[in-house]
């Protein structure tokens, strides 16, 4: 089941919509994950020029973490992508960290001659389409969103206030903290008519990237539940919304199929990273999660959710090498007899983000064995962990309550999709603050402010963050 949305129906409608009234002249395509062997010969002259493949902030990141430049950041063999297309197949996706790339086709024999290449590992299917998708909204309006038509409410934050509340976060916004200098990446699904609404757009997005459909805008796409999960940290909009980080730069990457939920949507995903990753990115939110795939694959069963077996798992597991942070939602699918934290937020050095929500008072005399206070539940949809192989997830715990629809209007939102970008905010105003620490650093002092950090479990991780406490640890560590 996908993981962006918790409404069942509104996926359905979606994905109806989408293949309504299908071109009966429509030739089914495929797409084909290749695993490579190696790099070639040059790796080691290539390592010695990464300006080739960083960018001069990638390297500034990584030069003031201590993270050097090795083969996985070496570009895939361009004499094997020519290879590969000679064969009249076109590649669409790479990954430099796993050595992978995806092809297109309509003619699945032509992957019997790729099988036969000397550089090639392994092929596999990772996508099927029957039937023609759109994913554009072709007659969108460009005028403004008005803000008027949101209600002032007394409180600074509005109807962030609680977000940020929960995080005892309000002392580094006042402390100068706002994410100024950190950018985020955000990779979700879609960002309708996100350009329209003053108070979540201009000069603070720095780029955009759509690899599910490259040829249509991040804003065109009929999906706004990017646009609710960014607006989680960069609305600002006093006494309306203010998010956890809305000083911070962003970039809006589309890596969701909301048509279908297909492997290559790991490919996806880890093109994404890889480009954030050259750009410089600090720290990348993904309210995205994946716990079974269509055909030609099904349920992804727990022994696999380890952080090393999924593409998506094992990109997201290198991050934190390469200087970056990813929050990623812990899931939607409450709980289980076995883990039911999703892919990628079973990997390894990540911040796996479950929900909480204050109690209201006819449940505060109740005994709760999910209770973190006397205000404070763990959500019932919320995933539990922990990793199959053992480890502590979630790893904490966020409240969300409300983020902007593509109305430009302040609406209640609730999931592991919400309550992560309110904490990936405050990550990135934390860096902010303490520029100087590594990603492993940062991670770890956010885990260790946690509520329940001297007792961590697989219901509440380490429980939720207390981001001023964090700051004093990080302090103490410069």
């Amino acid at each position: 089941m996908k993981k962006i949305l918790l409404l069942v129906s509104g996926f359905t409608l979606l994905f109806g919509a989408a293949y309504a009234g299908a071109d009966n002249d429509f030739v089914p395509y495929y797409k084909y994950r290749i695993w490579l062997k190696d790099k070639g010969s040059k790796v080691e002259r290539q390592l010695r020029h990464p300006e080739k493949f960083l960018s001069e902030r990638a390297l500034e990141r990584r030069a003031r973490q201590g993270v050097g430049v090795d083969a996985t950041d070496v570009p895939v063999n361009p004499k094997y992508i020519a290879e590969i297309e000679s064969e009249g197949l076109s590649v669409i996706l790479r990954s430099k960290w796993n050595n992978t790339v995806v092809v297109q086709c309509e003619d699945t024999t032509l992957l019997q001659r790729i099988e036969c290449l000397p550089f090639v590992k392994k092929v596999e299917q990772v996508a099927r389409y029957r039937k023609p998708v759109d994913y554009c909204e072709k007659e969108r309006a460009s005028t403004p969103l008005p803000v008027a038509e949101n209600p002032k409410g007394k409180d600074f934050y509005g109807r962030g206030q609680g977000h940020i509340n929960k995080l005892n976060g309000v002392a580094l916004h006042d402390a100068g903290y706002r994410g100024k200098g950190v950018v985020i990446a955000v990779l979700d699904g879609g960002f309708n008519n996100q350009d329209r609404i003053d108070f979540v757009s201009g000069e603070r997005i720095l780029g955009t990237m759509n690899y599910v459909a490259p040829d249509v805008s991040v804003y065109d796409m009929k999906a706004d539940h990017g646009l609710t999960v960014a607006s989680c940290m960069m609305a600002n909009e006093p006494n309306v919304m203010v998010g956890t980080a809305p000083e911070a730069s962003y970039w809006l990457m589309v890596t969701e199929d909301n048509t279908s939920e297909q492997p290559v949507e790991e490919d996806y995903w880890a093109a994404a990273v890889e480009f954030a990753d050259s750009v410089g990115v600090d720290i990348i939110n993904s309210s995205l999660g994946y716990e079974s795939f269509g055909e030609p694959r099904v349920a992804i069963p727990s022994w696999e959710r380890d952080g090393r077996t999924h593409l998506i798992s094992r990109s997201a597991s290198m991050m934190a090498a390469k200087g970056m942070i990813l929050c990623n939602g812990a899931g939607n699918s409450g709980e289980g007899i076995l883990t039911t934290i999703v892919v990628p937020a079973d990997s390894d050095n990540v911040l796996a983000v479950g929900a909480v929500a204050k109690m209201v008072d006819g449940d505060r005399n109740k005994k709760s064995e999910t209770a973190l206070d006397k205000d404070t539940d763990v959500l019932f949809f919320s995933s539990r962990g922990g990793s199959y192989d053992g480890r502590i997830k979630p790893d904490v715990l966020s409240e969300a309550l409300n983020g902007v629809g593509n109305d430009g209007k302040v609406q209640f939102k609730v999931g592991t999709s919400f309550s992560t970008p309110v904490l990936c905010g405050m990550v990135a105003c934390l860096w902010q603050a303490l520029p100087n620490l590594t990603a492993f650093e940062i991670m770890d002092i956010i885990r260790r402010s946690g509520s329940k950090a001297d007792d961590p479990n697989n219901i509440w991780g380490y429980g939720v963050p207390d981001f001023q406490k964090a700051l004093q640890m990080g302090k103490e560590l410069e």
